[in-house]
């Protein structure tokens, strides 16, 4: 009996045993197809991942490359602007502003890396802008070409006129100039006599400065019919060897003015001129004693120097 009751035990504890040992084959089994499953999820998701990480890597270089483009575009836009601009100063300055403030505004979206359909439709937008910009600019340059034009051909024009206007007034002033010396008066036949007087009042030339009582000058003011009439004054300077005018006083009724200079006279008297041949004379009492030497004799009237002559005494 006992060796019965010891094989059933024996059997069952080796059943046991197969039992457990088929139950930890089955752990083992489940395990291992966990991790199978576990290894190939993780595959999966390394590879996914990876693939992922590529295509943002891509999107990233597109948006990137997209990126610059817009900005070489807009640095292109910007330049063109500018050298356009450069020609006109100042002009329309307010235009100015808004295209700079939307450049500013694009480039801060672009380095914010923000929607690329956005900052497109603002590049196109500010490309509008500055096409209509330079089109204006363009619309007033052409003007002020027009203008230009305009104003070289009015100064040529006043260039032209002004020439013209000193050529008339060169030969008005030559004609005036040549009517004046047509219309001078001048003096033949000037004579200057140094006159001795003697019993009963009769008059006797002389050469010696002792003997002379008095000076006649006498001349003829020529015909002229291009000169004006009327009474005219004329004035007899006579100068002694030393230079000094023979003259009543120093006084200023004593003088007259030719060209702008006041000039002592040594006798004045009128006659009346009648565009003919006018004669003319004067008798000088004024000096007690005469020097010996050349004397000159100078005839004028208020607007003429009529002529000259000279007189010697010993």
């Amino acid at each position: 009996m006992e060796n019965k009751d010891n094989s059933k035990q024996q059997a069952s504890k080796s059943n046991q045993m197969s039992k457990e040992k088929k139950a930890n084959e089955n752990v083992y089994k489940s395990t291992i197809i966990i991790l199978v499953i576990l290894i190939g999820v993780l595959t999966f998701m390394l590879i996914t991942s990876r693939q992922s990480l590529k295509e943002v890597s891509t999107e990233r270089s597109i948006a990137t490359e997209l990126n610059l483009e817009l900005e070489k575009e807009l640095d292109s836009i910007l330049a063109e602007y500018t050298r356009v601009k450069q020609g006109y100063d100042s002009v329309l300055t307010k235009q100015d502003s808004i295209i700079q403030a939307n450049a500013e505004e694009i480039r801060r979206l672009i380095a914010q890396q923000s929607d690329y359909r956005r900052i497109r439709r603002d590049l196109e937008a500010l490309q509008r802008i500055t096409q209509n910009y330079v089109r204006e600019m363009d619309s007033l340059y052409t003007v002020n070409k027009v203008l230009r034009d305009e104003n070289i051909v009015m100064q040529q024009e006043i260039q032209r006129f002004t020439r013209q206007t000193t050529e008339l007034a060169q030969t008005k002033e030559e004609l005036e100039g040549k009517v004046e010396v047509a219309a001078a008066l001048r003096a033949f036949q000037i004579t200057a006599t140094p006159i001795r007087i003697r019993g009963r009042g009769r008059e006797e030339e002389t050469d010696r400065a002792r003997r002379t009582d008095q000076i006649k000058v006498c001349f003829t003011v020529a015909a002229n019919p291009v000169a004006s009439t009327g009474n005219k004054n004329a004035y007899v300077r006579i100068a002694d060897p030393a230079g000094n005018i023979l003259r009543v006083s120093d006084d200023e009724r004593y003088s007259f003015v030719f060209d702008a200079d006041t000039l002592q006279f040594t006798m004045r008297d009128q006659f009346n001129y009648l565009n003919m041949d006018t004669e003319v004379c004067m008798d000088w009492y004024g000096t007690e004693e005469y020097d010996e030497g050349m004397y000159l004799v100078s005839i004028f009237t208020d607007e003429y120097r009529l002529g000259e002559t000279q007189f010697s005494l010993r």
